[in-house]
């Protein structure tokens, strides 16, 4: 068996179904082992769009995404999804071929120092030093993504895999052996408090309906971060959705307690709210699976190692055991008042308006949207205005179903990563949400998306313009430049991919019912108004006309 024949072996023995990149003269012999695999393989149009699937492969299943790329300009394309997946704490896998080596020559084709530049990228690199460890060491790399913090790690794989490596050896995945964690300091701190509020992050996606019965029985409410949105629904009666609000009224809320519990979360800038978050020490107790982590950016009284879906599990068990367990202080009518105050500071007239809507605005977008899409749905998107007002408006109803690049915020993550979640779970529908920005990045993946059947709703917001920067600019220059986009016809870009189209007008909800439903992709072009621009061209009109009037009455 030759080389590439037994790392694709080793990937179907950890039950990888499914690998993205693109195929190059540096791994023809992995492309042909692939070929006849069981491993489904994705290829995007380039190596950037491939790692984002794998993101979005990843976040929506939890299990690592796996990417193949060539060295040289492969490995360099997809850097920026192996640092989105650091910083948002992805499990990816990069199966990444070794630079090439002649000895004494130097300015090789394509050669890079990749160990020295991935070193700040990576969990670790793991290098194939034999072909005849090709499982163990891929086994090793494997269950490194997904322990502790999860998040990416590279295998460098020889140039010969087209070589003859003799007969697979099975290798299991490596376990790590439980810990003795202080679960009844934890349940005692629990027990005291009469304000509790449990802080949740990812890390706690394992445990979701766990997490529910623990919460209902204990009357704790829930406050998410950004990427742990939806492990409970957002219209659960104790979830307060404070990513789509205020964080004055969050640190309110926090002072009003007097115990927090972070499950999961490493407080980084979008899961602390820009670090404006105020947790007192000596209210907080942190609960990771991370070392690294653990009092990282805010000090707790108490900062616990463990598996946070089997701590949630275990104090649910002791609960269990123990029905006389008095809930908190807190009230339903309590939590829904502070659900309502997390919006209170919040101004809208800087929102765009979106035309074939009574009334014409994001939030009744939004939840027409949420109306199209069912309970089970994931809505994936990219870095920019939309972002922003997605976070605000739309509704996370179940886990894993609320996928955006958090840390880096990169653009041109949506529409790849969405195919990625939807090839993960094919069981539940999945809509990409997308700037014209972004999608001038990585539109071209709808040739993806419709070579590979997947059945895709992606939504294009077009307002011609970078929209968040051109409002950055305006409120610190008064001037925007760089920001004008020259966009396509959407609807051509859509024929000429083999997908649907659909652009709003007086029916605009039913046109996303439509999209949603329907087999196959299909793009949405929805036309947005910035009542800025509206207000400008109103004035220079006024300007205008007030300056002709005047040049007509001065010739009388």
């Amino acid at each position: 068996m030759k080389g590439a024949e037994r790392l694709c072996a080793a990937l179907e023995g950890l039950s990888v179904d499914t690998v993205f990149g693109l195929p190059g003269s540096q791994n023809v012999a992995l492309f042909d082992a692939l070929r006849t695999s069981k491993l489904r393989t994705v290829v995007a149009t380039h190596e950037l769009a491939a790692s984002f699937m794998a993101n979005g492969y990843a976040r929506a299943s939890g299990r690592p995404g796996v990417l193949v790329t060539i060295p040289g300009p492969g490995f360099t394309y997809a850097l920026t999804g192996l640092a989105e997946a650091l910083l948002d704490s992805t499990p990816l896998l990069h199966i990444l071929g070794q630079p090439p080596s002649v000895a004494d020559r130097r300015f090789q084709l394509q050669a890079l120092d990749q160990r020295s530049i991935l070193a700040p990228l990576v969990k670790r690199v793991f290098d194939v030093r034999s072909l005849d460890r090709i499982e163990e060491t891929l086994a090793e790399a494997y269950a490194l993504c997904t322990s502790g913090e999860p998040g990416p790690v590279v295998l460098h794989v020889p140039v010969d895999l087209g070589s003859d490596a003799g007969d697979p050896r099975p290798a299991a995945v490596p376990t790590i052996p439980p810990q003795a964690i202080p679960v009844r300091d934890l349940e005692l701190r629990l027990a005291e408090a009469r304000r509790p509020l449990f802080y949740v992050g990812q890390g706690a996606f394992g445990a979701s309906s766990e997490l529910a019965a623990l919460v209902e029985s204990l009357r704790i409410p829930v406050v998410t971060t950004t990427s742990g949105r939806g492990i409970l629904s957002e219209d659960h009666p104790w979830v307060v959705p404070f990513d789509r609000g205020s964080s004055d009224a969050l640190n309110e809320l926090v002072a009003a307690c007097d115990l927090v519990v972070a499950l999961g979360c490493k407080f980084s800038h979008n899961g602390a709210h820009g670090f404006r978050l105020k947790l007192p020490r000596e209210q907080l107790v942190h609960v990771d699976a991370s070392k690294d982590v653990l009092g990282a950016n805010y000090p707790a009284s108490m900062a616990l190692l463990a598996d946070v879906p089997w701590l949630i599990r275990t104090l649910l068990d002791h609960h269990s055991d123990s029905p006389g367990r008095t809930a908190s202080a807190w009230t339903e009518e309590q939590i829904a008042a502070w659900k309502r105050r997390a919006f209170e500071r919040y101004r809208t007239n800087w929102e765009p308006k979106v035309r074939g809507l009574d009334p014409p605005t994001v939030e009744e977008f939004f939840a027409a949207l949420r109306r199209a899409m069912p309970d089970e749905s994931c809505l994936v998107v990219d870095s920019g205005l939309h972002q922003m007002l997605a976070r605000r408006h739309f509704r996370a109803r179940s886990p894993r179903s609320f996928l955006l690049p958090t840390d880096l915020q990169s653009m041109g993550f949506a529409l790849p990563a969405a195919i990625g979640a939807r090839i993960a779970r094919p069981d539940r529908p999945v809509v990409a949400l997308l700037g014209d920005g972004g999608f001038s990045i990585s539109g071209l993946e709808l040739l993806t998306a419709v070579r590979e059947r997947v059945r895709l709703t992606v939504v294009v917001f077009n307002d011609g313009h970078y929209g968040l920067i051109r409002k950055q600019q305006l409120m610190a220059t008064r001037h925007a430049f760089g920001t004008e986009l020259h966009n396509p016809n959407f609807r051509e870009i859509a024929q000429a991919a083999g997908a649907r189209y659909e652009r709003p007008g007086d029916d605009a909800e039913e046109s996303l019912h439509r999209a949603v439903a329907s087999h196959g992709v299909t793009l949405v072009e929805v036309a947005l108004r910035d009542p800025g621009r509206q207000r400008q061209r109103v004035r220079r009109v006024g300007h205008a006309l007030s300056g002709r009037l005047r040049k007509m009455f001065s010739r009388n």
